[in-house]
């Protein structure tokens, strides 16, 4: 397989994702209602024929998309293409956020341990063992995330 298969699957991927999400905000009148680019543009981007094959929604019509539509459906495809984590953050912060979020993650931590030694309770740790460490794990990694937005709103360092 060429290089230019997975790039061009990742192309349909992404232009898939793109109508997913103009469909979410109410088709394609509507979403150039809430962006810059005009309906024949956001129609040009959802199209997966050859001719519109390298039409592609700038990132502030993703943007402004998203936003409305309160979904990332293409940042998270994105991201995934990157191997890269999204994690949704909360916007604002009460002290008993904190409570809740070190409750949490001290939970989930305590879960990632069990997980860690209940693989090892045989003498060899396996694959099934590293796939149920490893789902642990990202939700420990979930939840400290959290824990740090909420820090980061009490703070001040974010709006």
């Amino acid at each position: 397989m060429t290089t230019a298969a997975p790039s061009a699957v990742k192309g349909r991927v992404l232009k898939i994702k793109f109508a997913e999400l103009v469909s979410l905000v109410g088709g394609q009148e509507a979403a150039a209602s809430l962006c810059r680019v005009s309906q024949s543009q956001i129609q040009r981007c959802c199209s997966l024929h050859d001719a519109q094959a390298d039409d592609y929604p700038a990132v502030d019509v993703v943007r402004d998309l998203e936003a409305a539509a309160g979904q990332a459906l293409v940042t998270e495809a994105l991201a995934m293409m990157a191997d890269v984590a999204l994690i949704r953050l909360p916007s604002v912060a009460r002290p008993s956020d904190l409570l809740s979020a070190l409750s949490d993650l001290s939970r989930e931590a305590s879960e990632l341990t069990s997980a860690i030694c209940t693989g090892f309770h045989d003498g060899k740790f396996c694959e099934l063992d590293a796939r149920k460490a490893r789902s642990e794990c990202e939700d420990v990694i979930a939840r400290a995330a959290q824990m740090r937005a909420l820090l980061d709103i009490i703070i001040g360092d974010k709006e």
